[in-house]
């Protein structure tokens, strides 16, 4: 006897291919799938209603809530959401969450400002920890001995003019880090762009780190601090309630 959900299962066809090939049309989602354009759109309506999926210029999206990477670790849960969202709101910045993996930062999660489902077009990339200030933070956790072998694999790229390519001043700039609790990337991955930093903390070590930015307009410096400040306070709560 079959008691599968014929319903439910193309459901999650269209889950599925959302979350291979993110930013498609009705069109193309019928297409791909086989099931047909009526079908489709009362899907993906049900999937939009549950938060699940987003649509933007007649394309859907996947929502970050739904985890495509590591559903067994707690960071990457949607239970983080709504912690993070009201800081997205207050600012209007984007957020990130990033899973530090040997010298590389991984894009876990994505929380986009209102009508700007293009920011997960970076979800589960890899950039190297030195190009960012969620990967600064990172480094500026690790220990002195396991700092420096990293560093050894790290190359201080000149992206900007305001990239740091000296080793000695980038580790002076770790240790600033460290002592402040948050890290700044001022125009120096990308001109006209700015984020902040915090780590998230567990038993000692920085698990993760959640990144806000946005353009040197949207994020000004005379909001850095006041910023920093509440994105260390929702650090400090995701790590009490979630762990």
């Amino acid at each position: 006897m079959d008691y599968i959900s014929r319903t439910l299962a193309k459901g999650l066809d269209v889950l599925l291919l959302l979350a291979d090939k993110d930013g498609l049309s009705l069109a193309e989602i019928s297409n791909k799938t086989g099931i047909s354009k009526t079908t489709a759109f009362r899907l993906l309506y049900t999937l939009c209603e549950y938060e699940l999926i987003c649509k933007s210029d007649n394309k859907y999206y996947m929502n970050c809530a739904y985890n495509l990477l590591q559903p067994d670790n707690k960071i990457l849960d949607w239970s983080v959401i709504p912690y993070i969202k009201p800081l997205v709101e207050e600012f209007n910045l984007s957020a990130y969450i990033g899973i530090p993996t040997g010298e590389y930062i991984t894009y876990s999660q994505i929380i986009p400002r209102k009508d700007h489902p293009e920011d997960y077009a970076i979800l589960g990339e890899k950039r190297p920890l030195n190009t960012n200030a969620m990967g600064k933070c990172a480094l500026a956790c690790l220990e002195i001995d396991e700092l420096l072998n990293l560093l050894r694999k790290i190359h201080l790229k000149k992206n900007t003019p305001s990239s740091i390519t000296d080793m000695n001043a980038f580790i002076n700039s770790l240790q600033i880090i460290h002592d402040q609790g948050y890290a700044i990337d001022d125009e120096e991955t990308q001109e006209g762009k700015r984020c902040v930093g915090v780590p998230i903390i567990v038993k000692n070590k920085c698990i993760a780190t959640l990144g806000m930015s946005g353009t040197t307009n949207e994020l000004k410096r005379s909001m850095i601090k006041n910023l920093a400040y509440k994105m260390k306070a929702t650090s400090s709560i995701i790590s009490n309630r979630l762990f």
